[in-house]
């Protein structure tokens, strides 16, 4: 079913690597992809500035998915394509990191740390990251303090289980800390579920770790179960059955998601990414993401972050408090929509 797809559609639409269509589509573009994975390096280079800095300040901090998975699938940090580096930092470390990305030149990218602490409190809560941009080096950092923004196994629990399931490995010279492999291969299933799949690199990113690499299934399950994730292994394993029918099916409890699968195989078919819904769109991608899990707590996570958003954090005339940004929201969202056309 791949290759239903031209070269430019899996490259400039999907995000993967010329390196990767090659192997996909049977093909030998060598001097194709070169380019690609120089600026790749020299971002790497930089990177490792960057992870020096935060060593030496003590920062922890975890990195997930970017180079650090491409050398884990492949072997090599810039067999797949990757336009930023993410950190998972905790919670309580967010405001130094920050600090210290801006004492190295990065500026905010689309939404600024808040400096008063209420803000900051709303901004951990309800958000799972924060932008930040090197202009000088094109680099593009982005500061986690949650895996996920809604909530599948609650965040305390889900702290827990990072803690339990990272591990250090070097990368270029660097002792650093990523996911076990179980943990991860799970985090970019839900990642990819919660996206509906809609572009094929992640799905590939699950398709070529199979391939290459045996994993502890009972841990996998184990994994599953305390993250509440049964649904997004079952979506993974619909989408896959699709586009990679002689890959191994992954351990899963669930088989319920045909609904769910079908959204996703037609969010992978469409030509364009839209930056923007229509508002049936939106309906039905909310609709989906709340289809996801049976939980109900889950559920009023998608509903409250959907009357949330970070970008009315800019506003700062609105009061330090969760209740009038809940009723900013619609305004806040047409004042961007008038600056955009005005």
């Amino acid at each position: 079913m791949i290759r239903q797809f031209t070269r430019d559609v899996l490259h400039e639409r999907h995000r993967l690597s010329h390196q990767q269509i090659d192997t996909l589509l049977n093909e030998n573009t060598g001097k194709k992809y070169l380019s690609e994975k120089l600026k790749q390096l020299e971002k790497i280079s930089y990177f490792l500035e960057l992870a020096e800095t935060l060593q030496n300040k003590d920062i922890w901090f975890l990195i997930l998915k970017g180079p650090i998975l491409s050398e884990r699938i492949y072997g090599d940090p810039t067999t797949r394509l990757w336009k930023d580096f993410d950190l998972l930092i905790k919670p309580g470390a967010v405001s130094a990191c920050v600090s210290i990305l801006l004492e190295m030149g990065f500026k905010h990218d689309k939404v600024d740390w808040p400096a008063s602490v209420k803000r900051q409190k709303m901004i951990l809560h309800f958000g799972k990251n924060l932008e930040m941009y090197h202009s000088g080096k094109g680099l593009s950092v982005e500061i986690h303090w949650k895996l996920f923004e809604d909530r599948l196994a609650g965040s305390e629990t889900e702290w827990q289980l990072i803690e339990q399931n990272s591990e250090t490995t070097e990368f270029s010279g660097k002792t650093v800390q990523r996911l076990n492999f179980e943990f991860e291969l799970l985090y970019l299933i839900i990642h990819g579920s919660r996206h509906s799949w809609f572009r094929l690199k992640w799905l590939v990113d699950i398709h070529d770790l199979l391939k290459r690499h045996s994993f502890d299934e009972q841990k996998f399950l184990r994994l599953t179960k305390k993250m509440r994730a049964e649904r997004f292994v079952c979506m993974c394993n619909y989408v896959m059955g699709e586009y990679f029918p002689a890959c191994k099916h992954l351990p899963c409890n669930s088989s319920n998601c045909n609904k769910l699968g079908e959204f996703a195989l037609k969010e992978i078919r469409k030509k364009d990414v839209k930056k923007k819904l229509s508002y049936a769109e939106t309906v039905q991608a909310i609709r989906y993401r709340m289809a996801l899990s049976p939980d109900f707590r889950y559920k009023l996570d998608v509903l409250r972050l959907v009357t949330f958003g970070k970008l009315d954090l800019t506003y700062s005339r609105i009061p330090d408090y969760p209740i009038f940004f809940y009723l900013f929201r619609p305004f806040g969202i047409l004042i961007r929509k008038f600056q955009k056309t005005g």
